[in-house]
């Protein structure tokens, strides 16, 4: 008899059985042609003793929790497993579904969905499967992975050629109404759009410049206008997803986003209790520090200043136990031992390193 589960407070939907079975777009490549883009943490303190200060245009935003969670791990091969069985799952789909129902027994014509024996349809979802157990991942999803709710401004399908918008976001980047080039950016200006293409807003395989949408999201940023950042991150998946189907391409980004919600979800305690898959199988990896050497490799700065309190890319031994510290292997000796001894404390568990 199959049962289900589901973590408090996520939306993300876990359940033992058949896999969601999704009309319309199949995935084309194998799981083994997908690359996962992994999301790379920001050392803002960093940044900000090297000239670049950024921390007030994202606490403005509440990501702040966001930002913490991005120096977690990722489990690339769990994300492959997720992408290569995606769908999405929208009132399009929903349609063909209630119209497969009644072209298999003319009689349903004019029932409700419920009355037909499917759900409701509430929202857009991208839905897939994780070793058996279905997934389902919602706007409502993201919002809280990102520890923040889905609020705020948003801006999509504009006209490039006409969009009053055009004005504003070069008055932003450029301090002009006319277009300017990279060269002509503020050091902040850079840093941001750099952090929304690896941290929020991923480039896929072929684009280099960031959308006029994208630019609208990194003009809010920068006046400190609430974006909906939750709908902007879930519309950028969806985009992603139909890349992969529609074109072949390779790229699924949002690598550590997803983990984190998998983790949420209950997928990684599931993983765990099978006892048959460790950190190597999952492909446990972390992003690169966006920090002071950043600044130097894009030549902003010419010197780099390490400090003690540097971020560190977290080490991803025993992530897979729960709510585990993150544990740097670059960390003195007597920090790491100290985790170990609290989470012994704790728990009684022991970590191993």
């Amino acid at each position: 008899m199959a049962t289900s589960s589901s973590n408090q407070g996520t939306s993300m939907q876990i359940a033992t059985g058949e896999a969601y079975q999704i009309k319309g777009r199949t995935m084309k490549l194998e799981e083994w042609e997908l690359t996962v883009q992994v999301e790379n943490p920001v050392d803002f303190i960093s940044l900000a003793h090297h000239g670049c200060e950024l921390r007030d245009f994202f606490h403005s935003q509440d990501l702040d929790g966001y930002f913490s969670m991005l120096n977690g791990p990722t489990y690339e091969n769990l994300v492959k497993h997720f992408g290569v069985r995606a769908g999405i799952y929208d009132s399009h789909t929903a349609r063909l579904e209630k119209h497969e129902k009644v072209l298999i027994d003319p009689t349903l014509e004019g029932k409700t969905r419920e009355q037909l024996g499917l759900k409701a349809f509430i929202c857009t979802e991208i839905r897939s499967s994780i070793m058996g157990i279905p997934v389902s991942i919602s706007e409502d999803t993201i919002a809280k992975a990102c520890r923040r709710i889905a609020e705020g401004s948003f801006e999509e399908t504009l006209d490039n050629k006409t969009c009053p918008w055009i004005e504003v976001v070069n008055m932003t980047m450029f301090n002009s109404t006319k277009k300017g080039k990279y060269c002509d950016m503020q050091k902040e200006h850079k840093m941001l759009q750099k952090i929304m293409t690896e941290c929020l807003l991923p480039k896929g395989e072929g684009v280099n410049q960031p959308s006029l949408e994208h630019k609208v999201f990194l003009h809010f940023f920068k006046t400190q206008e609430k974006a909906n950042v939750p709908k902007y991150i879930f519309n950028h998946m969806l985009w992603a997803l139909k890349e992969i189907q529609d074109k072949n391409k390779s790229y699924i980004p949002y690598g550590r986003l997803l983990s984190e919600i998998f983790h949420q979800g209950g997928i990684l305690k599931a993983v765990k209790q099978s006892k048959i898959i460790n950190d190597h199988q999952l492909g446990t990896m972390t992003g690169r520090c966006i920090n002071g050497s950043t600044l130097k490799h894009m030549k902003m700065v010419k010197d780099v200043f390490k400090l003690k309190i540097d971020l560190k890319e977290s080490s991803v031994i025993s992530n897979l136990m729960d709510d585990f510290p993150p544990i740097c292997r670059q960390d003195p000796p007597d920090v790491r031992a100290h985790f170990v001894y609290e989470h012994w404390e704790r728990t009684g568990e022991t970590i191993k390193e």
